[in-house]
């Protein structure tokens, strides 16, 4: 009897020495923890970059290998695009009586999408209301072998709520221009947009022409 009692003492001793070695072999848990959280999702390969990021060529003078490429006026400023569906965008600085700054923004929404100039001329005409808003000019103009739809339409314009990006209700700007290009590109349509106070506008005037003559197929 006392021979047996001995041997079950030694065989819970030695359980309990396992059971330590264990514990100690895992780090000392005792209890089951949660798993790693997951990696973050790889960013896709076809993603478009960001200026600045490696890999897009958007810069002041041109555009993603296989997209549209121009010289913007040295007057303007270029500025840090506000979402990636901008490919390039910059502030032209207010003059005379003006309070503020015009804007430029070039948009490319990925190979087949964007829509058709025409549908997009109409939706920026629709953003402008009273005077002069009646007469949008809208001409076809060649630059080497690209078709570029130019439109120029002035009164009071109001951004759609989805280029505010989910900010406060935009508000109608009295006095002001539109000055839109839509370029063919490889697989879809470039939209150079330029808005702002009309005296502002008019002084960019020609240096959006400008821009615009230097638009080029980028292979």
């Amino acid at each position: 009897m006392a021979a047996r009692d001995a041997l079950r003492g030694a065989t819970r001793c030695a359980g309990l020495a396992m059971a330590l070695l264990v514990a100690a072999a895992c780090g000392g848990r005792t209890q089951e923890q949660p798993a790693a959280e997951a990696p973050l999702e790889p960013v896709p390969a076809h993603a478009p970059s960001m200026p600045g990021q490696q890999g897009n060529e958007a810069t002041q003078e041109g555009a993603p290998a296989g997209g549209v490429r121009w010289t913007a006026p040295k007057e303007w400023i270029e500025v840090t695009p506000s979402s990636q569906m901008r490919r390039a965008q910059y502030r032209l600085p207010a003059v005379s009586t003006d309070k503020e700054d015009g804007e430029c923004v070039v948009y490319y929404f990925g190979a087949g999408q964007g829509g058709d100039a025409q549908a997009n001329i109409q939706r920026w005409v629709a953003q402008f209301s009273g005077p002069g808003s009646e007469s949008p000019r809208t001409t076809e103009i060649k630059v080497g072998d690209l078709e570029v739809s130019r439109v120029e339409v002035g009164g009071t314009y109001t951004p759609s709520p989805m280029s505010m990006m989910g900010g406060p209700p935009p508000q109608p700007k009295p006095g002001s221009i539109l000055l839109g290009a839509i370029v063919p590109g490889p697989d879809s349509n470039w939209f150079f947009k330029c808005t702002g106070p009309e005296k502002t506008m008019r002084a960019n005037e020609d240096r959006f022409d400008s821009l615009l003559g230097s638009l080029q197929i980028k292979h």
